[in-house]
């Protein structure tokens, strides 16, 4: 039996599938009839290479995503699981920018008639590492730590207060 908030989590799952999967259907139908039709741009193999992260992706999150229903003995649908929120931050979150950034270069492709516009997706890698680079850092940042212990620590401002007080004559 599911929980209200399975029901929720899978109502939810299934409408941000509908939402991604419709909006692949009309920007790569778009897309493919400016290659094919309008022959914009000449080079047909780079949209079918670079779509493959964006489309990839659109399979995990369905795969991980797509909430699933048994039937019971009585005849009614009755929900199995919710998937995975897609709600989430973290990977699928990740993924889900993936596919919509694939979208828009897509989309781009089109409307400037160039493969220039898949130099876009070098942002990925690079944002990645942007994002790595704030996990990565502290554990080579220890060395340093270690050599600011040796110097003198910092004073807060009620042991700052104190000092000041103990160093102030007093007048009777």
């Amino acid at each position: 039996m599911a929980g209200a908030s399975d029901k929720k989590q899978a109502a939810a799952n299934s409408s941000i599938l509908k939402q991604l999967h419709l909006a692949s259907v009309v920007v790569n139908v778009v897309a493919l009839l400016a290659l094919f039709v309008l022959h914009r741009p000449a080079a047909k193999k780079y949209y079918f290479i670079f779509s493959l992260p964006g489309l990839g992706c659109q399979y995990v999150l369905e795969k991980v995503g797509r909430p699933k229903y048994h039937m019971n003995p009585q005849g009614y649908s009755v929900l199995s699981s919710a998937g995975q929120d897609l709600q989430q931050q973290g990977l699928t979150e990740y993924m889900i920018d993936i596919v919509y950034l694939t979208l828009a270069i897509d989309v781009l492709m089109v409307l400037f008639g160039s493969n220039k516009a898949w130099l876009l997706l070098l942002a990925v890698p690079s944002y990645a590492g942007y994002k790595l680079k704030g996990f990565i850092s502290p554990f080579f940042a220890r060395g340093q730590k270690e050599e600011q212990i040796e110097t003198e620590p910092v004073k807060s401002k009620r042991q700052q207060k104190l000092e000041s007080r103990k160093t102030k004559v007093r007048y009777r």
